[in-house]
């Protein structure tokens, strides 16, 4: 793997990913240091779904459905499936942008990096849906 220097990195831009779209995943540092990871979306979210998995639990109680999400500590709740599931969506974005704002650091939350970077690499709901559930559904664009 390449080490770049910042500002050559600055400079080169357009051959540094040309480079990452090649599959060759390029480092950015500063005084011999790695500071930095350049990685194709596509091979870093099929790396992510290998080593942080999702596995929703399904709860139907009373006419009403629940979906928790342990990974995250989330759930979501519906009168059917598909309402408990956009629940757990919204549950689960929600959770992401606590996480990016002020939970990263917290000891009991840092380890969830992996998955939290999942989701914001699946884009949109759609894709978050993809994610969690499994349906077919691209995590990130592919070329």
């Amino acid at each position: 793997m390449e080490t770049w220097p910042m500002t050559e990195a600055r400079r080169q831009l357009p051959t540094l990913l040309d480079k990452v779209r090649g599959g060759r995943w390029q480092l950015i540092g500063r005084r011999g240091r790695p500071e930095a990871v350049v990685a194709d979306a596509a091979q870093l979210a099929e790396l992510l779904g290998a080593c942080c998995p999702f596995a929703p639990e399904v709860f139907i109680e009373e006419g009403e459905v629940g979906i928790y999400l342990a990974e995250l500590d989330v759930h979501g709740v519906g009168a059917t499936l598909e309402e408990a599931e956009d629940d757990l969506i919204e549950a689960a974005l929600e959770y992401v942008e606590d996480w990016e704002d002020h939970l990263y650091a917290a000891p009991n939350h840092r380890a969830k990096v992996g998955h939290v970077r999942r989701l914001e690499l699946a884009g949109d709901d759609a894709g978050v849906r993809g994610v969690l559930f499994g349906e077919p559904c691209a995590e990130t664009p592919r070329r």
